[in-house]
């Protein structure tokens, strides 16, 4: 059984990702659903993640025996799965290495498929279905991240029982300005979309006197975000093979993010819609005006371009100029934010609720997941949840700097998982040697009374891991890992104390 307070945290004993997809693992274990015949090369990633669903607990009594069966409490045989990785972009200033500080790789998502074949026993679905930002390209995502080559061995190995779903309904390509054009439409889930409303349960609704000015990061292309979010409307779409299945893995990456401080399982429900142009990230103007996209007293040349780009970009011509004019004008930025920033260096610059202040972004994760767990077959709203979740952190290489969509890598052989997103998030915010409190994704999860409130006091929460400092890192000040912050974070989400700084 799945004890939703468990948490673990597994050292992998390397900062590499195995380079030989599919990712056999490197020993015959004995409940290996292929046998013997399937091992490979050195494959630490895989060794780790089997060691830490034991340390989970999960089928204590039956492990080290060709019957251990740890995923058999997710689902059960002829049921479907949704394994749910975070490929959020497809290109990197840094090639390869950037790309995997950013997305999860193909060797971590093997054994826990692996493991649902098992639980699975021949019957059943299991489908690696993300919906990544518009522009990504997910063929190739998938190439780099050899999960190509894992769909392939499958194909043969257990035919029929591994599917691969882009959920998006349409793709975009940037210009040379790096602006969305060329909107085209994508097969997406065959099953379809759902609109899931959340009406006045939705974390929006207490700031629905704003409503008029939430925005999206796909504004670029088209703004029709009233359509989503207005007083007493609050809609999601969701395609209805997840709505429809019995269990979800989220598989997320352990770094850094622009507007919500940090993006692992509770973030990652953002690839679980279509339809991002409904996604709040954040709310024109400053806090004083009922918006967050740039802070209270914000230095000059912020206030301007941000209101100068959102005034663009709420009118069809602006987006239209903007897409021709877009290289000019960050040439023409480059030259006049030096000066600004020399005039005054201590005023807040950040733009589009890049900044620590953002109170819009952790809402919508937080209601994402409320959907997640509580949208029944039909979207309807229940009490209690309807599909099992396990989540997964792929830290092996994080990313920390500029997250979500350019991280810079950060080797630290970590995978976290549990069955509760917040404790999960929790647990890895803490590893990064970042105080949860100071981050409102995480102390609104805790603070308010939503369904998804953790039971257990996270100060309380045991980590069960194979490093003993790791265990009880929620109840100390010392620091395990240093990551750099995203620049408008900084110096509002790190762990303070006497040991908080390097050793």
């Amino acid at each position: 059984m799945f004890d939703p307070s468990a948490v673990a945290a597994w050292d992998v004993g390397s900062v590499r990702y195995p380079d030989a997809p599919p990712f056999h693992p490197d020993t015959p274990f004995l409940e290996y659903p292929f046998g013997g015949t399937a091992t490979g090369p050195a494959n630490p990633v895989y060794t780790a993640m089997r060691a830490l669903l034991h340390g989970l607990g999960l089928d204590a009594a039956r492990f080290e025996t060709p019957a251990w069966n740890p995923l058999g409490g997710l689902v059960q045989p002829g049921g479907t799965v949704i394994v749910k990785p975070n490929f959020v972009v497809s290109e990197h200033p840094d090639g390869l290495p950037g790309i995997q500080a950013a997305v999860v790789h193909g060797s971590v998502l093997r054994p826990i498929i692996d493991y649902l074949l098992v639980a699975l026993q021949g019957r059943g679905r299991i489908v690696i279905a993300d919906s990544p930002i518009k522009e990504v390209d997910f063929d190739r995502i998938v190439h780099l991240c050899g999960i190509d080559a894992i769909k392939a061995f499958y194909d043969r190995a257990a035919p029929g029982l591994v599917e691969l779903l882009d959920f998006r309904d349409a793709q975009v390509t940037r210009n040379a300005s790096g602006f969305m054009v060329n909107l085209r439409p994508l097969p997406g889930d065959p099953a379809g979309y759902t609109l899931v409303d959340l009406g006045s349960d939705s974390l929006f609704e207490e700031i629905a006197a704003h409503a008029a000015r939430l925005r999206s990061t796909a504004v670029y292309y088209e703004d029709v975000m009233e359509q989503f979010h207005r007083p007493g409307h609050n809609v999601y779409s969701l395609p209805n093979t997840l709505l429809r299945a019995d269990a979800v893995v989220s598989v997320a990456k352990l770094k850094t993010h622009r507007k919500g401080g940090i993006t692992m399982t509770l973030k990652n429900a953002v690839g679980i819609t279509n339809e991002k142009r409904g996604l709040p990230h954040h709310r024109a103007g400053a806090p004083s005006e009922g918006g967050d996209a740039v802070a209270d007293g914000a230095r000059l040349d912020a206030r301007l371009e941000d209101g100068f780009r959102d005034f663009m970009l709420s009118q069809p011509y602006g987006r239209a100029g903007l897409r021709l004019l877009g290289g000019p004008l960050r040439n023409a930025a480059r030259i006049i934010k030096p000066v600004f920033r020399s005039l005054a260096p201590g005023s807040p610059a950040a733009v589009e609720g890049d900044w620590y202040g953002n109170d819009t972004v952790w809402r919508m994760a937080l209601d994402l997941n409320r959907v997640l767990f509580f949208a029944d077959r039909a979207g309807a709203l229940r009490a209690t949840p309807q599909r099992s979740y396990l989540g997964i952190v792929d830290g092996v290489v994080a990313g920390e700097g500029e997250g979500p969509l350019f991280p810079t890598p950060k080797p630290c052989g970590v995978l976290l998982g549990g069955a509760h997103p917040v404790l999960v998030d929790i647990a890895a915010a803490r590893l990064m040697g970042y105080d949860w409190r100071r981050i409102p994704m995480l102390r609104e999860a805790v603070g308010r009374p939503w369904p998804l409130r953790p039971a257990v006091d996270p100060g309380l929460l045991q980590i069960f891991s194979n490093q003993m400092g790791w265990s009880t890192v929620l109840q100390s000040t010392k620091r395990i890992f240093f990551f750099e912050p995203t620049r408008g974070w900084k110096g509002h989400i790190e762990l303070t104390g006497e040991e908080a700084a390097p050793q």
